[in-house]
């Protein structure tokens, strides 16, 4: 396999990118897009204690709907939903995904027992896969490589704004929800307020599927040749062959990243859970908080974060925007670690805004790092099995490890405190451990 890169020619010839309104058009759509996927992922964080009360669940069954029915089949459909987006058109994946987790966030209203929500949630991990490697995609063959760093950036915004409006409007959804008349849907009957919350969360997004079916497709730019000179079409053994060979720099990246997503994923799960149970907040009044958080702080470190890794990056630091990941990996260890047990609720939020700020800083950074590394052709296969690792550390691990420390280890729903405590712990420093081998990786490759 020849492993030359073009440069920035397209499948058909083309060198010109896409104008900077359409661009950008296409970033603000395909950010939106993401923004509501969050808001319908982290919209059952807010219904923990409704949905536990009535279904009757345990803080473990809890977990399993907040971590592992939503990541097992994100997990399991993003290669081949990868690879679908390396071959396909990729806007049609993303309008097909979009309409199938939004319709199983509606459906998610519906579930009278544990199975039926854990079906819901493999539902939204399905059609969630389909979007990010191909919007990444997408993004990267509309502007040349100088120029990624703000838009990708702004794409990953979305995980912050629909983290923080889950928060925010969950809060006040679930407030009008719970003071209005019950919604009455035809063959299931009267519906909790909780279930009110998902319908009225996941149609909506409905519309914006609709609108992105509309846009065109950018054609495709960094192609790897082939002997002859064309585009090489890969195997998906070529692609990890690809990937295995460059093992020194692609293995710090996902490794970091899966670490630092355990802790994400916890905080965003069970941040809420935490202040209604142990601090006695209002489930409103602790949405609004943490997503005013979110909102802030996430942006602030994409925008930062973005600068930071530019700035390394201009210095000819070949290793730049990993030394500014490692930096960011900095900040969350202090949150990390005090958020959960600081008795002052007040204090902890101070904390806790150093997580999605951290993160941020990380993410804008390695993402852009491991697209301008990767060839087109293997772009959403590698993001893909990115957001496996993420997926299998972040949506199961978080929030599974949590609850069952609370149920099988301190046995006391009140220690919930101290299980995300023992979590945060356990992975405080692997992650900077790994971005911080990433920066020489980086250096040895453009070497």
């Amino acid at each position: 396999m020849n492993e030359e890169v073009t440069s920035s020619v397209s499948a058909d010839g083309e060198s010109a990118y896409p104008s900077p309104a359409r661009a950008w058009g296409l970033v603000l759509l395909l950010t939106t897009a993401y923004a509501i996927s969050f808001v319908d992922r982290q919209i059952i964080s807010l219904l923990v204690g409704p949905i536990k009360a009535d279904l009757g669940l345990s803080d473990f069954q809890i977990s399993l709907l907040l971590g592992l029915a939503f990541g097992l089949f994100y997990t399991l459909m993003g290669i081949p939903l990868g690879r679908a987006a390396d071959k396909y058109n990729r806007r049609n994946l993303i309008v097909a995904g979009m309409s199938l987790w939004c319709l199983m966030t509606a459906a998610s209203g519906l579930a009278r027992n544990f199975f039926q929500l854990f079906l819901a949630r493999l539902g939204i991990g399905v059609g969630e896969a389909a979007l990010s490697p191909a919007a990444l995609s997408m993004i990267s063959d509309s502007f040349p490589e100088e120029k990624r760093t703000g838009p990708i950036g702004f794409y990953n915004s979305a995980i912050y704004i629909g983290s923080g409006l889950a928060m925010i409007l969950g809060g006040a959804i679930i407030h009008m929800a719970t003071n209005s008349p019950p919604m009455n849907v035809p063959f299931f009957g009267e519906l909790a307020p909780w279930q009110t919350t998902f319908f009225i969360v996941g149609l909506p997004g409905l519309a914006i599927a609709a609108v992105i079916a509309f846009t065109r497709e950018p054609t495709r730019k960094d192609l790897l040749k082939g002997a002859d000179g064309g585009a090489a079409v890969l195997s998906f053994k070529d692609v990890l062959g690809y990937l295995w060979k460059r093992k020194f720099i692609y293995g710090p990246i996902f490794i970091g990243m899966a670490v630092v997503a355990i802790v994400n994923f916890m905080f965003l799960a069970w941040t809420p859970t935490l202040y209604t149970r142990v601090h006695g907040w209002e489930i409103a009044s602790i949405g609004y908080a943490f997503g005013i958080i979110s909102l802030i702080f996430g942006p602030l470190g994409i925008f930062l974060g973005a600068r930071l890794g530019d700035y390394f990056a201009a210095q000819d630091d070949n290793g730049g925007h990993a030394k500014a990941a490692f930096i960011g990996s900095l900040f969350m260890v202090p949150g990390m670690i005090a958020t959960p047990v600081i008795s002052n609720p007040q204090l902890a939020l101070v904390g806790l805004a150093l997580i999605p700020f951290g993160m941020a800083f990380i993410t804008v950074n390695m993402v852009s790092a491991l697209l301008r590394i990767t060839p087109n052709q293997l772009r959403g296969q590698t993001y893909a099995m990115f957001l496996l690792v993420i997926s299998l550390s972040g949506t199961t691990l978080g929030p599974t490890l949590v609850g069952f420390i609370t149920d099988f280890v301190f046995k006391n729903e009140m220690m919930i405190g101290y299980s995300m405590l023992t979590v945060s712990l356990a992975t405080a420093f692997i992650a900077n451990f790994a971005f911080f081998k990433s920066i020489g990786a980086f250096r040895r490759l453009d070497a």
